[in-house]
């Protein structure tokens, strides 16, 4: 679907609406008809923060990458421990199928922890052990050019940032071997060029479309896609 010229211009950062610009988020909530934002209630937190990351870090010449999202990303407002889980599960995958094959054994270890424990009960002190896993996986110097590792040492420092009482063991663990899986591409056993922003974030959007099947698999949800007739209608029942 291309963007109608009646609609913002796709851009990064946030925006006022008057402006004529929008993130790819703003659409979203402009699309489900909710009060202009780039964090609307439509869309699961999760998601919505990767749609961020990626269409600020795209280039002007490839935001348009995103737009066969859009009417994929309103609508994921389903939650649960699983289904948390099961997305960071996801993004451990993404970030281990970037790393040399013979390296990724620690990391696959931690998701198959993660997947074990979906659907069991956990407590704080499993939660803990998990952090400590993470925390406790050295870091090594490997040849890769300081942009590039600079990017996953700063990646693998999410753990803290994610920590909550709704925390749960097996999300814990899939943060675990995302952590893992950062630290072990630091060492110089990636293959992608993640130092370069605009070649990563034409990653992130395959990635992020690999994350909203994850939640339609969870979920159940079956979404198509929105047309230009249908942004049309809801553009001007919300103007």
């Amino acid at each position: 679907m291309a963007i109608p010229d009646f609609l913002p211009t796709l851009s990064a950062g946030s925006h006022d609406a008057e402006h004529g610009e929008a993130c790819v988020m703003e659409y979203v909530s402009l699309l489900a008809g909710e009060e202009w934002s780039d964090r609307p209630e439509c869309t699961h937190p999760l998601l919505a923060h990767e749609a961020r990351t990626t269409n600020d870090l795209l280039r002007e010449s490839d935001r348009t990458r995103l737009v066969p999202l859009i009417g994929r990303l309103f609508g994921t407002t389903e939650d649960s421990p699983e289904l948390r889980a099961r997305l960071r599960i996801m993004q451990a995958r993404q970030v281990i199928a970037l790393l040399e094959p013979e390296s990724r054994s620690h990391a696959l270890a931690a998701v198959e922890r993660a997947e074990s424990w979906i659907g069991q009960p956990s407590d704080d002190e499993d939660v803990r052990q998990a952090f400590a896993d993470a925390m406790s996986f050295p870091f090594a110097s490997g040849d890769l050019d300081p942009q590039h590792v600079e990017f996953h040492h700063a990646a693998s420092r999410m753990f803290p940032f994610a920590l909550s009482p709704e925390l749960e063991a097996a999300e814990a663990y899939a943060l675990t071997a995302i952590v893992i899986a950062h630290r072990i591409a630091a060492s110089g056993e990636c293959r992608a060029d993640c130092g370069n922003s605009p070649a990563r974030a034409r990653r992130m959007v395959k990635d992020l479309a690999g994350l909203i099947d994850v939640y339609d698999e969870v979920t159940g949800r079956i979404a198509r896609e929105v047309t230009a007739d249908e942004v049309r209608e809801l553009a001007a029942s919300i103007g």
